[in-house]
């Protein structure tokens, strides 16, 4: 059982505290990425969450049809979910999906920031518009899986998830701040904000997948000079508790 993991080599359960292993954890831009990309994702959801009833009966429905439309929603995050780990399992590209699935957060919120609701085709469009902006939720759960993947060392990886825990946190606690009661029914200052949050995310994700394909050249000019341990079929330092750096036969996904 132990042996079907080795190939991940991110390690398996540990519990030796090691120092040095924190400090490398510190100075990894991975882990700056990966929280960024938590509160960047949390401070969106956990507002759009908070104020889902809100926005919606906003649109001029009735309490019966924004109950009733919530279900639609829930349906929505679940097809993006499933959707988006499909596709990347399809093709290997973690952050090409993430980027792919914020686009329609960009549109929808453009939408819910510019058109008035006038009539019942605006009221439609409205809906679609708030239903699309929950896509970039796909980015969250998508670098929860990378993190777990990228990141080797039981110390180190005890550093990054809690880091990465305390932005979920705080990205879930600044979110409802940001719809403000004055600034109802449009809350144009909670979209500008969830507006900036996809801006940066998408900067994170670009600026990820930049130093993940660096990491792995470099590592495969290791391999390519003729280091050995940086071509190693069998893994065979996958369970000495090494980092993701310190092991030269680590490869990162992206």
């Amino acid at each position: 059982m132990v042996e079907r993991v080795r190939a991940n080599q991110t390690g398996i359960q540990n519990k030796k505290f090691r120092p040095e292993q924190v400090k490398e954890a510190l100075l990894d831009p991975q882990l700056y990425c990966y929280m960024l990309i938590q509160i960047c994702t949390t401070l969106p959801t956990s507002g759009l969450g908070a104020f889902a009833n809100i926005i919606v009966k906003g649109f001029k429905f009735t309490t019966l049809q924004t109950q009733l439309l919530a279900m639609v929603l829930g349906a929505y995050i679940v097809i993006v979910l499933l959707s988006s780990t499909w596709i990347v399992k399809k093709t290997g590209q973690n952050l090409l999906v993430m980027g792919a699935f914020v686009i329609p957060s960009f549109a929808g919120t453009i939408v819910l920031m510019t058109v008035r609701n006038t009539n019942t085709a605006t009221q439609g469009g409205l809906l679609f518009s708030y239903y699309i902006v929950l896509s970039f939720w796909a980015a969250q759960t998508l670098a929860m899986s990378m993190l777990s993947r990228n990141i080797g060392g039981q110390t180190k990886k005890s550093v990054v998830v809690a880091a990465n825990f305390a932005a979920w946190a705080a990205g879930n606690a600044i979110g409802p701040q940001v719809f403000l009661a004055y600034d109802a029914p449009r809350y144009f200052i909670a979209f500008a904000t969830h507006m900036g949050c996809y801006v940066l995310l998408v900067i994170v994700i670009v600026f990820l997948r930049y130093w993940l394909k660096r990491c792995n050249d470099k590592k495969d000019a290791l391999a390519a000079a003729g280091v050995g341990e940086a071509a190693d079929d069998a893994y065979t330092h996958a369970f000495d508790d090494l980092t993701d750096r310190e092991n030269p036969n680590f490869r990162y996904v992206y």
